[in-house]
């Protein structure tokens, strides 16, 4: 147990991880679901990003592709979005990503609405890349994690053909989302403006058009407006 303690320590600062032998951490870490220290969903996260770029880098894809899509989990993640009203470089122009200040969300103020904290945050991102991983057409892990993370964090095994967009309920396609990171954004079922909160349950990774669908509307919401449409079309459909 000393030795496991040690080498969490030691990945969960600035040490490389070394699969596969450090591989056994993630189930070490994960049978405690979400009750884990700082130290430790900082190995996971490491661990997590390097099963994911192995994985992917094996299946052929570029190291750019991959880098892509990991800076993208950050920045939905652990990060968060251009928090300031204004941009620092362009006077009276909204803030956007190239401003280069998105922080870390456990250091904003707690009642901002981009916070959460530093286990909060870093479980949305080890989630949006197992969600990742269950996309269709997306690698098999390199190493089995499938069920290590079901139910607690996420409702289905980590396996490709899994995971569906939460609105439409279809399919994403993996080949597609990594040719074009953009056709994939992040989303919260109660939106952060509608007192959500950036938390697992919250999160999923889904289609931009999805994300149009949902608006600013709680997904409760949501759900009831299309019921009502399909419920009028039946009863007065179109002539």
């Amino acid at each position: 147990m000393p030795n496991i303690t040690n080498r969490i320590e030691q990945l969960s600062a600035r040490v490389r991880v070394s699969l596969p032998q450090d591989a056994h951490l993630i189930n070490e870490i994960s049978s405690k679901m979400k009750n884990v220290s700082t130290t430790e969903v900082r190995c996971l996260i490491k661990l997590i990003k390097a099963l994911f770029e192995e994985t992917i880098s094996t299946a052929g894809y570029s190291d750019s592709a991959i880098r892509a899509l990991t800076t993208k989990f950050r920045d939905a993640g652990r990060r968060s979005a251009p928090w300031r009203p204004t941009s620092s470089r362009v006077p009276g122009r909204p803030q956007d990503g190239n401003d280069g200040n998105r922080i870390n969300r456990w250091l904003m103020p707690e009642d901002h609405k981009f916070y959460a904290n530093e286990v909060d945050a870093t479980f949305v991102e080890i989630k949006y890349y197992l969600q990742t991983l269950s996309m269709v057409n997306s690698p098999s892990c390199v190493y089995d994690i499938r069920t290590l993370f079901t139910p607690w964090l996420i409702k289905h095994p980590v396996e490709p053909g899994a995971y569906r967009d939460p609105v439409q309920r279809i399919q994403i396609d993996f080949k597609s989302f990594i040719n074009d990171p953009r056709l994939i954004q992040s989303g919260h079922l109660d939106p952060l403006d509608r007192d959500g909160r950036h938390v697992p349950e919250n999160t999923y990774l889904m289609l931009a058009r999805s994300n149009q669908i949902q608006g600013n509307m709680k997904m409760v919401e949501l759900i009831d407006l299309m019921t009502k449409i399909v419920e009028d079309h039946k009863t007065n459909p179109f002539n």
